[in-house]
């Protein structure tokens, strides 16, 4: 399966959009999350795998068990967006890091995309420090 920015993205906004600082799946399945379960399992390992999203006791996982047959349970465990998290949703909301991504990156794994997006921020950010100082 291939990752789709614009979904990794929701998912990151959603987190940093709740009320509370950890969601379970339960309020995925309450924002449609879950219609394509397959897609969001995909995407929330990824996360996961990267320590971008986390349980809140620092466990493995987010709470969704395989069945073995190609179907989900799950359990409501508390998750958090960890700080990187936080850092790389702030490179993606960047509108020239995000054109970049999709259009030069639109293939490439989390782990591209993560380093890819904090250079370019970082770079965006050099150029927009430079011209705010007055010599």
């Amino acid at each position: 399966m291939k990752i789709d920015h614009e979904f990794l993205k929701k998912i990151l906004d959603f987190f940093e959009s709740a009320d509370k600082p950890t969601i379970t799946l339960v309020d995925f399945e309450n924002n449609a999350f879950l219609d394509d379960e397959h897609c969001f399992v995909f995407h929330m390992q990824i996360l996961c795998d990267r320590k971008l999203v986390q349980r809140e006791d620092g466990e493995a996982g987010f709470g969704i068990v395989d069945s073995n047959r190609g179907e989900y349970g799950w359990i409501a465990v508390p998750l958090r967006l960890t700080a990187d998290g936080h850092d790389f949703l702030e490179a993606l909301r960047n509108d020239e890091v995000w054109a970049k991504l999709k259009t030069d990156f639109k293939d490439a794994s989390i782990g591209t995309l993560w380093s890819v997006s904090k250079q370019l921020l970082e770079g965006y950010l050099k150029k927009k420090v430079e011209s705010l100082i007055v010599i």
